[in-house]
């Protein structure tokens, strides 16, 4: 073997590394994208119960200079899913991926904390009516 086929042999072998390194974590792809927060993409629960979160779609793009996010949940309902509809999501001051979504009834609010190709969502309903408790429920979800 020449100097020059081993050369290009290891640089080949660098390079399939890489590749490899880079479709196998997507998750330090998206970060490295100003634009694109690290929650974006779409999550799932497949052990959801009725009423409870069954999916989380975040999306995220740049606006004039400034990083625009929405989120859209779903709950498990029949005979198919209810879908609550995009609102804003901020990130909170201890880094959490914040959404509020005001509703009829009340207000439901979810809280997402990254952890890898999962999330966990906190997810916290508020109704207008004083008489009526607020609920809560945390979900772990799966990236699609």
């Amino acid at each position: 073997m020449t100097v020059g086929n081993a050369f290009f042999s290891a640089s080949s072998a660098v390079v399939f590394f890489l590749a490899f390194c880079a479709g196998a974590m997507p998750e330090r792809a998206h970060a490295q994208d100003p634009c694109r927060v690290a929650e974006a993409g779409h999550w799932v629960n497949p052990s959801a119960r009725t009423q409870q979160i069954k999916r989380i779609e975040v999306e995220s793009h740049c606006e004039n200079g400034q990083l625009v996010a929405r989120m859209r949940a779903f709950t498990k309902c029949s005979p198919r899913d209810c879908k609550w509809g995009w609102t804003d999501a901020y990130r909170t001051s201890n880094g959490r991926l914040f959404a509020r979504f005001p509703g009829f009834f009340g207000a439901r609010e979810i809280q997402v904390i990254l952890m890898g190709n999962r999330i966990e969502a906190l997810v916290t309903i508020d109704p207008h009516d004083p008489r009526e408790p607020d609920a809560f429920h945390a979900a772990i979800l799966s990236r699609e």
